[in-house]
């Protein structure tokens, strides 16, 4: 009996470490975040001002890639940005034109896999 404990230890400990390892090679092929503003840069943040400019930044590091950004709105509502072409190195931003008070959620998908989400919040 205390073989099997341990054997099935073991296992689930190697299969975290490979879910670990296989998380961490797909974060860091891409950076992405969003700020309050727009330009080159603007710093990551999760609270921006309702008035304020938002953007949702990318970048790939490892290859030229399409990528789509999507974004929920607090009222629920998605609204996607498909097939954006990204130059390995080259830092994009997608323009996030709300002013809904509350929590907001901006996705990023490569060739249709998830590579990365950010929440936010509009206050005021």
């Amino acid at each position: 009996m205390r073989g099997i404990k341990t054997l099935g230890a073991m296992l689930l400990a190697v299969v975290l470490l490979a879910g670990a390892a296989t998380a961490t090679a797909g974060a860091a092929a891409y950076k992405h975040y969003v700020a309050c503003g727009v330009s080159q840069n603007a710093k990551p943040a999760h609270k921006c001002t309702k008035g304020s400019k938002k953007g949702a930044f990318f970048k790939s590091l490892k290859g030229d890639v399409n990528y789509s950004v999507c974004v929920k709105f607090p009222t629920g509502k998605n609204i996607c940005a498909k097939a954006q072409p990204a130059t390995q190195g080259t830092l994009y931003v997608n323009k996030v034109t709300s002013n809904i008070p509350g929590k907001h959620r901006v996705t990023w998908f490569v060739e249709g896999k998830r590579v990365g989400s950010f929440v936010f919040k509009v206050t005021g």
